[in-house]
This record gives C-alpha cells, structure tokens and sequence, in this order.
C-alpha cells in the first residue's frame, strides 16, 4: 500500500542522509501515532548502516506538565548502557560510569550523556539518541530541553533523532535562525485521502468477488475471477447441508465450513470500519449492527460478540457514550452467559472508559476494580493489571487515596505473579505512582523500594511467551490511559 510504503520510505532516506552528515545534529520525525512503532523499527535499522559510528539510544520517556522526563530518560539510558556494554563482544563500550547525583533533571540528563562520551571506545565516535517520547503533554518543557541540549558545546558528539506525533514542536524548533541550519525535519504522516481510497478500492472489490474466488481475490486482492481447476485429489466443496452435518460432529459452527458466509461477514466488518474512518458514524453503526446480527444468525456468538464491543465503540466515537454504555452492557452479560471471561473484563473496561468520559468517575473506578478481580484468573493477568492500574489513577485523582494504594498493590501483585509480564503492561507506572503516594506521606522506604520495583519489572526476562498469545486486544478501549482532568476530578 502506496500510503503506508510512502511515509517509511521518506524516513529510510532521512535517516541514511541524517547518518552520512555529521553538520546535522538533529532529524526531528514527524509522524501519526498509528505508525510510531514502525517508523521507530525503521529509525533504528540506521544503527547497522556500514558508514554508522554512533551506538543509537532509544529513549520513550513521555513529556508531562511536572514532569519534563529527563529522569526518566537518564535511567533508560543507564540501563540501556550497561545491557550493550555487557553483550558487546569488540568492547567498544567502557562498563557504566557512577550515577550522577540529584540535580535538576535536565542538567543531570545532560552530564550523564557528557560521561557516556568519555565511555566511548574506538570505532566509535558519539552517540546518537532517540527522543521518542510515548506522549507529549507539555509541548513547551519539550521542546526547551532539547534546546538546551542542543546548545551545550559540551554534547556535540551527541546528535539526536526525535520521533514525534506532533507538527508543531518541529517547526517551532526550525523558526529558531540558530538552530534550524544543524535541524532537518521530515514528515511521515499517511496520506489520509490515499488511505482511504486504497480501503475504498479494496472493498469494492471485496464486495464484487464472485462466490468462485478464492485467497486473495476474495480478500479484495488482484486475482481471477474463477477458480483454478480443480486437482484430482482435491475434495468437493461442502454443500450447506453437508457442513451442517461435518460442523456438528466437530463441534463447531457451520460458518466455519462456508467460506462464502465468512466472506460476508468480512465485507459489512469492513465496510464499518471504511465508514468510521471517513466520520460517518451513523453509518458505521447500522453496518456494525448488521455484522453482529449476522454473526448470531451463523450461531457465531464469540465473533458476534466482539462485534458487539467494536459498535459500543463507533458509538462512543459518534458521541452516543450513554448508547455505548448500554452496548457494553449488552457485551457482559453475553459473555458472562457464554463464560468468556477476557471477552468479559473487556466489555467492563470499556464501559468504565466510557463512564470516564461521561465524567462518572468514582462508578468507573469501580468498574475498573472489578475488572481487575476477574482479571486475576486470567494468564498472563495483562488485563488485571491494566485494570487496577487504572482504577488507582482515577482514585488518587479523586482523594481516595487508600483505595488508590490498594489498587496499585492489586496491580503489581498480579505483575510479580507472571515473571516477565510487568515490562509489557503499565505496571512500572503503577509502582511509581504508588511510589509517589509514598513520598507524599513521608514513607521515603517504602518509595524507593517501589521504584526498585519499577526498574525490576522493566527488566524482567519474559519467561511465558507462549501464553501471551492467548491474550485478546481489548476493541473498545482507549490507547492510553485516560488522566482525569482537573474538572473531572
């Protein structure tokens, strides 16, 4: 696809160009939170170019008001260190130098980057760190600390590669007449219009495949019309009555065996979400409803299900939270029927998501509570975790702060619990949010031993891959959290 190709392509070029020019001291990448993962993959990919002398950094830190988070970005790069000096068979890389002491973060972040020079053995010539914060808040505080950075004579062997999803810091940085000669921007958001006009293309011809197609013609791929002759060995199709009757004896539903009525589904799935995409939510809705209608009718209730949470969702989207709710609800009950119960805990979040924005903080907590305690019996317990985490915020932004420690301990219980899961899931930020708690009674033990915590749970080797494939997205729910505003608090 032209929309997606277009974009990584423009930062493979950058970033070749960015490492073959030394005056460059900053590519700022403007890019689409849809394509941050792989615009970063593509960032990273530079480090292996043969002209490359530079160890790149990448640090994700976010940005918040309070918090400009060169802490943070202090301790990933300690840690990021001292696993590459550790793994490097050529010892190009001195082992990690002290930790500086307290100073203001920006200053301590920056003396830290001076000492990671001094560490640097030959071939290599300076370092080369990825800004790449997961959000920026305080666009402001941003944008002055690389400023700031970028101004110390001290860091010129230190150049930088930000990966941004906001416009506006890169041009204000580039209006900066000093500045702007060392800066290159590029830009890799998707072009929307070509997107949907490659959705649009695709589910056309969807829509047109004759019920002969098969593989990527019915996918809405290039391809005959009319299928391959049959090989010799190849078995009959199935006649309605006949998968009816096969589908029994394996114990699964009919429409498993009947290509032609899956493919259906696929076409009122995807043209939802065409609709969606283009703001026209009414008309997402009632294709959304089809598709979950024509799911029961195929006696498919785990997908009808999930089509249930994907309409509470184009709802919400189309500003209907109180419809959404009642959606949401829908969902539960069907999955508590059918004894679903990740399909379950998502339909709860979802609903206390949509409570969030209906300002009905204290009941979303509590939602979230219960989500986290059916969560618990779920492995890995992503989903608890991600629960009770959120059931902290929204109580500590409420005062209820015994109820708010009480989840965050709930969240880093169900973390240790499943070696290795912490470092995919927002239990750290649970640890230095209760942490925080801490500090602000004076319990000062408790909170470093809980940002030790933190470090460890980021750190963990992942020693049960295998089951965090069992583990379902959650459709309905926000990409990140949601942080109460001072009004809904």
């Amino acid at each position: 696809m032209d929309s997606l190709s277009q974009p990584l392509d423009r930062v493979t070029e950058a970033v070749e160009h960015f490492v073959r020019t030394p005056s460059l001291r900053c590519l700022y990448i403007t890019t689409s939170q849809m394509l941050r993962l792989v615009v970063l993959e593509t960032v990273t990919r530079g480090e292996l170019l043969e002209v490359n002398t530079t160890p790149f950094f990448v640090l994700e830190a976010p940005t918040e008001p309070g918090d400009d988070g060169f802490s943070l970005r202090s301790d990933e790069l300690r840690l990021d260190w001292r696993l590459l000096a550790e793994s490097d068979p050529e010892q190009r890389m001195k082992p990690l130098w002290p930790e500086e002491e307290a100073r203001a973060p920006l200053a301590r972040f920056g003396l830290e980057l001076g000492r990671a020079i001094g560490q640097l053995m030959p071939p290599m010539t300076g370092l080369t760190i990825v800004l790449a914060p997961v959000w920026v808040t305080d666009a402001v505080a941003f944008r002055a600390g690389l400023e700031t950075l970028l101004r110390q004579r001290g860091l010129s062997r230190v150049r930088f590669i930000v990966v941004e999803t906001d416009t506006r810091h890169a041009l204000a940085l580039r209006d900066d007449a000093e500045l702007s000669r060392a800066i290159e921007h590029v830009a890799a958001e998707m072009d929307e219009s070509l997107l949907e006009a490659e959705a649009r293309a695709r589910l056309e011809a969807m829509k047109s495949a004759p019920t002969s197609a098969r593989g990527l013609r019915r996918a809405g791929a290039a391809g005959p019309d009319v299928p391959p002759p049959r090989r010799i060995r190849e078995p009959t199709p199935l006649s309605p009555e006949a998968a009816q009757a096969e589908a029994s004896a394996l114990g699964i539903p009919a429409a498993y065996l009947q290509p032609e009525l899956l493919h259906e589904l696929q076409v009122f799935v995807m043209s939802a979400a065409l609709a969606a995409r283009e703001k026209n939510y009414p008309e997402a809705v009632r294709l959304q409803r089809e598709a979950r209608d024509r799911a029961d009718q195929l006696q498919l209730f785990r997908e009808a299900l999930i089509y249930e949470l994907v309409l509470g969702g184009y709802l919400l989207q189309g500003g209907s939270a109180e419809r959404a709710l009642e959606i949401f609800g829908n969902a539960e009950r069907r999955a508590e029927a059918q004894n679903l119960l990740d399909q379950r805990i998502q339909a709860i979040m979802a609903s206390a998501a949509t409570l969030v924005l209906l300002r009905r903080i204290d009941e979303a907590a509590l939602r979230y509570a219960e989500a986290g305690s059916l969560g618990e019996h779920l492995k890995p317990p992503v989903l608890a975790i991600e629960a009770f985490r959120m059931c902290g915020q929204l109580a500590a932004g409420r005062g209820h702060l015994e109820q708010a420690a009480t989840a965050f301990r709930r969240a880093l219980a169900a973390a240790e619990a499943s070696p290795g899961i912490g470092a995919l899931t927002s239990a750290p930020e649970a640890a230095r949010e209760l942490a925080a708690l801490c500090r602000k009674h004076g319990l000062l033990a408790q909170a470093q031993s809980l940002e030790a915590q933190a470090e460890s749970l980021e750190t963990q080797p992942i020693e049960a891959q295998g089951d965090l494939e069992e583990a379902d997205p959650t459709p309905a729910a926000p990409a990140r959290p949601h942080t109460p505003t001072d009004e809904e608090r």
